[in-house]
């Protein structure tokens, strides 16, 4: 569990491996431990050292700890919840950390998530965003709008960076109208 600022800027987790060779008796104290750093900071890594250990006290941490983390953490746990073969709901986690996280506080993560998983809420979602987010979820959510709706090549595809860069414009209208033009290329009804 030891970390440095280079583990966390690379987004290494724990050494999992070593889970292998603790007794009962440190893997009960380790889920204890685990579960209290989730309650209390939540991160990433305490939630998949806790389905990497995966007994019935490392999943009734996971499930405490459900309503205490942030948006970000909410959809790591979702994800370790649904990996472990236990009902998550990791769509509403994607749509809650799209619109409540910024680009420092998870919203990338939420936007790869939303690729990876793009159902129709979440698609409608970032539709949604790309006219009412703030000015990077606004360029960001059209661009994978567009992406996921087969319209370009790429979660951000740079061919058509001009269009995403009108939904930042400090102008409402050039906002607008770019929504509006991104409903038309997508065939989804605006929400004007």
């Amino acid at each position: 569990m030891e970390m440095n600022y280079e583990k966390w800027h690379d987004g290494v987790g724990y050494d999992l491996a070593a889970l292998r060779d603790v007794t009962d008796t440190e893997r009960d104290t380790l889920v204890r431990v685990l579960g209290e750093r989730l309650l209390s900071s939540p991160d990433w890594r305490d939630v998949e050292a806790l389905g990497a250990i995966g007994t019935h006290d490392a999943l009734e941490a996971l499930r405490g700890a459900m309503e205490c983390v942030d948006a970000k953490t909410r959809m790591y746990l979702e994800e370790q919840l649904m990996e472990m073969g236990e009902p998550s709901n990791l769509e509403d986690a994607i749509i809650n950390a799209l619109r409540r996280t910024t680009m420092g506080t998870g919203f990338s993560q939420a936007l790869d998530r939303a690729e990876w998983n793009p159902s129709p809420r979440i698609q409608e979602t970032l539709v949604d965003l790309a006219l009412n987010g703030d000015d990077k979820q606004r360029i960001h959510c059209a661009a994978l709008a567009l992406y996921l709706g087969g319209k370009s090549d790429a979660a951000f595809d740079w061919n058509h960076r001009p269009f995403f860069l009108r939904f930042s414009d400090a102008d409402r209208n050039v906002q607008v109208e770019a929504y509006r033009e991104l409903c038309r290329r997508l065939g989804v009804e605006s929400k004007l």
